[in-house]
Formats: C-alpha cells, sequence, structure tokens
C-alpha cells in the first residue's frame, strides 16, 4: 500500500510511514509555524487579461452565492494548508482530529456522517492518521466498529494546529473586518450542521 496513491475528500493522498522523532525537525517546524504569517500569500483567484489585454469578466459568475463560497473556500484553504503545511496537516485531517478530541471513543461511522466523508474514503484517512501515531482505533462497544481516540502525540500536534488554525481565521478577519466575520458566521451556520 506505500507509494500508493488513494482519492480521500476530494484531494490525493499518500499513505505516509511513521516517521520517528527527530529533534532538528521539530525545530525546523517550530520555526515554519512562527514564519507562516511572514511567507508570501497569493490571493484566490487570479485576474486573467482576455482578449484585447482587458481583465477576463466574471460578473455572472459573482451574482451567484455558490461560485462566491466556493471562491472564499479557495482563499481560505490556500492560507490554511501554507500554514499548517509544517505539521504534514490537511484540512481533512484537521477536522477528523478535532472531532476525535471532542467525542473520544467515537466511532468510524458517526465520524463519517458528521463530516460528511464518505464511508469508502474516512477509513484510508484514519490509516494515515493511524500510521503517523496520532489516533488509535480501538473496539466499540458494538463490536462492529472502531471506537477512536487521540494519542498524546496526536493531541499534541493538534494543539499546534489549533495555534495556527487561529492565525487562519485572524487572517479571515482582517480580510473582511471582525464585524463582517460575526455575520458571516451566523449566515453559513446554516449550513454547519446536520440538515
Amino acid at each position: 500500500m506505500s507509494g500508493q496513491k488513494r482519492r480521500l475528500g476530494g484531494g490525493v493522498m499518500t499513505p505516509r510511514a511513521k516517521v520517528k522523532s527527530d529533534p532538528d525537525r521539530k525545530d525546523a517546524s517550530k520555526n515554519a509555524i512562527n514564519d507562516a504569517p511572514k511567507r508570501a500569500r497569493k490571493d484566490l483567484p487570479a485576474t486573467a487579461i482576455g482578449q484585447g489585454g482587458q481583465p477576463v469578466s466574471i460578473k455572472g459568475l459573482t451574482r451567484l452565492s455558490g461560485y462566491l463560497i466556493r471562491q472564499a473556500q479557495l482563499w481560505v484553504f490556500h492560507d490554511f494548508n501554507q500554514r499548517l503545511a509544517p505539521l504534514d496537516l490537511r484540512p481533512a485531517q484537521y477536522s477528523v482530529l478535532s472531532v476525535t478530541r471532542e467525542n473520544p471513543g467515537l466511532s468510524q461511522m458517526a465520524l463519517s456522517q458528521v463530516l460528511g466523508i464518505a464511508r469508502s474514503a474516512i477509513v484510508p484517512l484514519l490509516d494515515v492518521l493511524e500510521a503517523r501515531g496520532l489516533l488509535t482505533r480501538g473496539p466499540a462497544v458494538d463490536r462492529r466498529s472502531h471506537a477512536l481516540s487521540l494519542t498524546a502525540e496526536g493531541r499534541d500536534l493538534l494543539a499546534k494546529a489549533d495555534v495556527l488554525v487561529q492565525q487562519n481565521e485572524q487572517f479571515m478577519i482582517e480580510r473582511i473586518g471582525r464585524s463582517h466575520h460575526a455575520e458571516l458566521l451566523q449566515i453559513l451556520a446554516v449550513f454547519g450542521g446536520p440538515n
């Protein structure tokens, strides 16, 4: 299975073998974490030039909430991925770890349902996190499922990630303003819970 790429939650992930602790690597991660806000960021979407040297018009699309929400997601995820790169953590992985921390003993099926990740995608995602030593799967009450728990390493990594995720959120606040951010959370909350 190593070296084989698998599609997970909209992206391609390659399983990683568990890496032994390396003090130099940890120091490099700390420096990269501290330098995250200083790194150059690319605003998404980019301006494209069409025929005659004029910018390509997207006025029709900018009247559609779905298009604007998708562009906001790309912009936020771009910054999120840059910030969490030193921790080798992607948005779906962060979500899994965060929900597992809040719900120790949660089943894989419940995790799959609450995050909207297909069962066929949640298993390999958990395989990667377990191989990294970030979570464990133990027997659940019903014996047909696994109960998920974070390891000490998983809790430590998630604590570092939480700091970076808050920086990502602050970056959004700086972009749209605190009051607009509060309004945005209120508006989008309708999509954040069960249907």
